[in-house]
């Protein structure tokens, strides 16, 4: 928090009080506390993982910018997101060079896969890796062996014409619509 400081001097026992001192005391206790409620006086950092009781913070006010750093920071509720300026985000890709099973840290990222032979991107069943419904994986083939995206036993993969990547350079988004279902949208070949 900001420093409160007291305008007037201290009082003491048996001394005189000024009425215009000690106004001027209460008058500085009441702007001070009366910003507080605005955040004026808060300074940068002073909250940081303490407890803050169910409904206490209402609105949020930013100042100037904050910065994210976490690279998870989890899920947010609600039905929309509003922003102004510009939002950036930058997608991590996980390069193979070979078949390639998903894990959950595949999540929002692209396989890239750069094999010269024929290779797969395998889909596991939730059971061995829960991805949560709505989760988009890319893969994108770089090499001139064939990408086919097999789905485990158990998991179905809805794509037309069919789960292969079409050539050197195609790519397709695995989108998953429930438990073990999920589509691929993109450029495909049977």
């Amino acid at each position: 928090m900001a420093n409160f400081t007291i305008p007037s001097p201290v009082f003491v026992n048996g001394a005189t009080i000024v009425a215009a001192e000690h106004n001027a005391n209460w008058t500085a206790a009441q702007n001070y506390f009366d910003a507080l409620s605005t955040g004026a006086n808060i300074n940068a950092g002073a909250i940081g993982t303490s407890a803050l009781a169910a409904g206490a913070v209402t609105t949020a006010k930013v100042v100037a910018s904050i910065a994210l750093t976490t690279p998870d920071i989890g899920a947010a509720t609600g039905t929309s997101l509003s922003t102004t300026g510009t939002v950036v985000s930058h997608i991590a890709t996980n390069a193979q060079i070979t078949s390639y099973t998903l894990v959950l840290a595949d999540d929002g990222k692209i396989i890239e896969v750069s094999d010269a032979s024929a290779n797969s991107v395998y889909v596991p069943l939730n059971s061995s890796a829960a991805f949560p419904i709505g989760t988009q994986i890319l893969v994108l083939q770089t090499g001139v062996g064939q990408t086919t995206l097999s789905p485990d036993v158990g998991v179905s993969i809805n794509g037309t014409p069919g789960l292969k990547l079409r050539t050197q350079y195609s790519s397709a988004t695995l989108i998953k619509r429930a438990t073990n279902t999920w589509v691929a949208i993109g450029d495909l070949a049977a």
